[in-house]
């Protein structure tokens, strides 16, 4: 591949740096893993902007990394980051699908790839849907694979929280498939091996190897991911502030150290963990959408100030749209400014998904491709919930 030295000088010698970064400001803790074999493909959860380099450090070994196009959108900073790395580009709210010929080319020139296999950072701490199209992509790579688990991120990072906590972080090998292991492997059997060996809920985790994650204002931001409240059903009625998360209807809660949830004095805790709460707001929008519908049928579910809907040019920039109120009604998406309109019907929406905190991109069946930015503090996850559900499809 071409500059692939030049990307194996770079790599090396940030390898030094980071490991003893992440020793050192992280509490991680992992086991240098020598692979078997001489090309593979590394698959992993994801659970922190950082887990690139959490999987890189125990494999020593140079590799690709599977990224966000959003990355290549920042300046100066992508332009470094392309010329130092020269990620892998994978589109958000699509399916992604022109990644897997970059992937297959990079592995033919024997370079390895790392790729995080559920597309997205966990929300609630759980690891997310995995495609079958992985099974497909590793057994016909012509590579070997190796699996790969990391705990304790999300619980030190949680990708709604407004800050930050102090607590270990751990990184595991799991398996490595040779190619001759693959071999006598379906795609199927593959797809089952690696949603197996990747799979973490961290909460389990925690009761299992309880830790304190100590930090300030350990709620705060909660709201961006829980928006159904468990007592009064209200959508969008939740709020954080400190350690609180409470609702209008006197639902008062509070996040301890070691994440779970704890009464604040005023009633009793519904749920013990964000992932059971976030569970729970699936079940319930997915079973009672149909009344749900007729509730707010002239009402939208969500409707949100400050918002700033951009056109995408992959790789290049945005170019501004609108600025001003998005509202979610049951058949379609409006962000309406003081000079501007745009209407998009769900049924003309081909994919959604949130990236960080709660950026939202979507494309359109007729090849567009979208951002909405926030200046306000707002649910990503509750719109790509809701869209999905309005228009027939489950929650992934």
């Amino acid at each position: 591949m071409k500059h692939i030295i030049w990307h194996k000088i770079v790599y090396a010698f940030l390898w030094l740096g980071f490991t003893a970064y992440y020793k050192l400001f992280h509490n991680y803790h992992f086991r240098i893993y020598r692979p078997k074999s001489k090309t593979y493909l590394v698959l992993s959860n994801h659970n922190s902007d950082g887990d690139q380099f959490m999987v890189g450090i125990p494999l020593v070994r140079h590799m690709y990394y599977v990224a966000s196009e959003h990355l290549f959108r920042q300046g100066l900073a992508s332009k470094l980051i392309r010329f130092l790395a020269a990620p892998i580009v994978r589109k958000k709210g699509n399916e992604g699908k022109s990644t897997i010929k970059d992937i297959t080319y990079a592995l033919d020139h024997g370079a390895n790839v790392c790729l995080f296999v559920e597309g997205n950072r966990s929300f609630n701490g759980e690891t997310g849907w995995i495609s079958s199209s992985n099974g497909a992509l590793v057994k016909n790579s012509g590579a070997g694979l190796i699996t790969f688990r990391l705990d304790g991120g999300y619980l030190r990072t949680p990708r709604w929280a407004a800050y930050r906590r102090k607590g270990p972080e751990y990184g595991h090998v799991i398996h490595e498939y040779t190619k001759e292991d693959l071999a006598s492997m379906t795609e199927d059997e593959v797809t089952e091996a690696i949603k197996r060996d990747v799979y973490t809920n961290a909460y389990t985790f925690q009761k299992e190897h309880p830790e304190k994650y100590t930090g300030k204002n350990l709620a705060e931001h909660l709201e961006t991911l829980l928006f159904v409240c468990p007592k009064c059903h209200g959508i969008d009625t939740m709020t954080s502030i400190g350690d609180r998360f409470y609702c209008s209807c006197g639902l008062d809660l509070k996040i301890n150290e070691y994440c779970f949830f704890e009464s604040s004095g005023k009633g009793p805790v519904p749920f013990e963990t964000v992932y059971d709460w976030d569970k729970w707001q699936r079940s319930y929008l997915k079973e009672n959408i149909g009344s749900i519908k007729k509730e707010y049928t002239d009402k939208p579910f969500f409707s949100h100030e400050r918002q700033m809907l951009s056109r995408i040019n992959i790789m290049k920039d945005t170019d501004l749209m609108c600025e001003g109120k998005m509202e979610l009604f049951s058949d379609r998406l409006e962000i309406t400014g003081p000079d501007c309109k745009n209407v998009f019907t769900l049924n003309d929406i081909a994919a959604i998904s949130v990236t960080k905190m709660m950026t939202l991109f979507f494309s359109t069946k007729d090849g567009g491709y979208y951002e909405i930015k926030s200046e306000s503090i707002r649910t990503g996850v509750g719109y790509v919930m809701m869209y999905r559900y309005l228009t027939g499809k489950d929650y992934i």
